[in-house]
């Protein structure tokens, strides 16, 4: 299920792709940072996105620090792994892990080793993130209950990714609101009384032997100057947001979820007819002999199924408060992603991938 969400380099400013590689680095460094190099390999476009997209939603700035790339041999410019960006890797190996087990239950077995290479570090990721782990667990399984099952009712199948996607975000804010209120309150804690400290320094007169205490109680001023600061300044981060807003986020993650489960079904639809391997378009639409020929066949009903989760998607991105990284995120929705779309609905033999 990955590869579908990707800019177009071609119609990319050079400062957002230069944000967007720096991403795409800077995971693939979290990644190696909090497991091995082994777990380079989870580094993939589609969490680079989200990855920018949850700090768009967080409000997280980044800083860039220029590190050598073990692949090329050259510097890059990259995002220096904060903790957001090291749940970005946790979240990668999990994506990876689990879908590999899906990839082995259809059939897959020549995978079966990636899995067994990245339990420890799947395991570590759990530990980090047990609320999203168990999500993952269950959504996961549920899909494999329904493709055991047969289920042919494309939405229910389609319902357990993009409900994983809004959920993850979900959690993934809920536990950045948390952080930074605590970090409001210990701030507020350490404020000086401003009030407390300018009246001990009025006490004081203007006789050498109290110029000291005069000093340190100017000093008490200065201090409790800067704590305020930082309260008013926590206090701004932790605006949490709004009903509306986490609406139109859980309306945009769940949509972008379900497109990627449908885009990956289209994509897969000539393969798994071959192979008998479960498909819930099949279900629906009949076996595929030849994938162009499904394509034309079925054009109309596949064309919907795709273009009006994206338009839902797009729908969500047009009412969401997008400004730090917004050229990278709206080139990724308004252009890669439906590039994507015209390019599995012409058959395509391989949704194409833009290399870094």
């Amino acid at each position: 299920m990955f590869g579908y969400v990707i800019p177009d380099k071609d119609n990319m400013l050079i400062k957002d792709f230069n944000v967007f590689q720096a991403f795409y680095c800077g995971l693939c460094k979290a990644l190696h940072e909090t497991g091995s190099e082994v777990t380079r390999f989870c580094t993939n476009y589609d969490v680079t996105f989200y990855s920018v997209l949850m700090h768009e939603i967080t409000k997280t700035p980044v800083k860039f620090e220029r590190k050598l790339c073990v692949y090329n041999g050259r510097k890059k410019v990259i995002v220096e792994p904060d903790e957001l960006s090291k749940k970005m890797a946790d979240l990668a190996v999990l994506l990876v892990y689990y879908n590999i087990k899906d990839d082995v239950a259809d059939g897959k077995e020549l995978r079966a080793p990636l899995a067994w290479r990245l339990y420890l570090r799947k395991r570590k990721a759990a530990k980090n993130m047990p609320k999203i782990d168990a999500l993952m667990r269950e959504r996961f399984g549920l899909l494999a209950r329904l493709e055991k099952e047969k289920c042919d009712s494309i939405d229910r199948v389609a319902d357990t990714f993009a409900s994983l996607m809004r959920d993850i975000t979900r959690e993934l804010i809920r536990e950045d609101e948390e952080s930074k209120l605590t970090k409001y309150t210990e701030s507020n804690e350490q404020l000086v009384e401003p009030t407390k400290a300018k009246q001990t320094a009025e006490g004081c007169e203007d006789e050498e032997s109290k110029l000291s205490k005069f000093a340190e109680s100017n000093e008490q001023i200065v201090e409790s100057t800067k704590a305020k600061q930082t309260v008013e300044d926590c206090e701004e981060e932790t605006k949490s947001l709004t009903e509306d807003e986490k609406r139109d986020i859980d309306d945009f993650c769940y949509n972008l979820g379900r497109l990627v489960y449908l885009a990956d079904a289209v994509d897969d639809v000539e393969k798994d007819s071959k192979k008998g391997t479960y498909n819930v378009l099949l279900l629906n639409y009949g076996e595929c002999a030849k994938k162009a020929d499904y394509l034309v066949k079925n054009a109309d009903e596949l064309s919907f199924l795709l273009k009006s989760t994206y338009n839902k998607m797009v729908g969500a991105y047009n009412r969401m408060n997008v400004n730090m990284y917004e050229g990278v995120l709206s080139n990724t929705v308004y252009l890669g992603i439906e590039m994507q779309i015209g390019r599995l609905l012409k058959g395509d033999e391989k949704c194409q991938i833009t290399r870094l």
